[in-house]
């Protein structure tokens, strides 16, 4: 039993060498080209930038409500007692606004920050076909799938390189 079970397996590998040796293999870091490259550079400085002006409008909202807030509790003693619950009833629903409105921000932020992280993608990947066509690559990999591979296997600078050239920057649409 053990001899046939050698003999079926030394059979596939002999049978499977061939296609192996048609293979070529490239490897691609794409967690280097989406920390280093300009177009995603471009995105994060974008994405930066939009950040500190909904910060700042966030600020500022809440400075009013603070300010709001403790007018509020100051008038908790000496106004009328309806006319302090219509108040305090308007700031809390002006506050669930605020609050809602923030969030509304931050998921447009994620959106615009994912579409265009998904543009750089694709052209990546477009790109990464180009290469392997040129250089007659049957299979490329990510990195983080390989454990070793030699550096002539490596095709990260050539992507980066063009990814640079056909796209810069990405316009963030917030």
């Amino acid at each position: 039993m053990k001899r046939s079970v050698l003999f079926f397996v030394a059979a596939m590998l002999s049978l499977a060498s061939p296609a192996f040796a048609e293979t070529t293999v490239g490897v691609v870091n794409i967690q280097q080209i989406m920390r280093d490259s300009k177009a995603a550079n471009s995105v994060r400085n974008q994405l930066k930038e939009k950040q500190k002006s909904f910060q700042s409008d966030l600020d500022s909202k809440e400075k009013q409500l603070l300010a709001e807030d403790q007018a509020l509790a100051k008038q908790s003693e000496t106004a009328d007692k309806k006319a302090f619950e219509q108040k305090v009833k308007d700031f809390r629903t002006k506050a669930a606004n605020a609050q809602r409105e923030v969030q509304t921000k931050k998921i447009q932020l994620d959106k615009a920050f994912a579409g265009a992280l998904e543009q750089i993608q694709t052209t990546v990947l477009a790109i990464v076909k180009e290469v392997a066509t040129e250089k007659k690559l049957t299979l490329v990999l990510t990195s983080s799938q390989v454990l070793y591979a030699d550096s002539s296997l490596d095709i990260t600078r050539d992507v980066q390189a063009r990814l640079d050239s056909k796209l810069p920057n990405v316009k963030v649409n917030f």
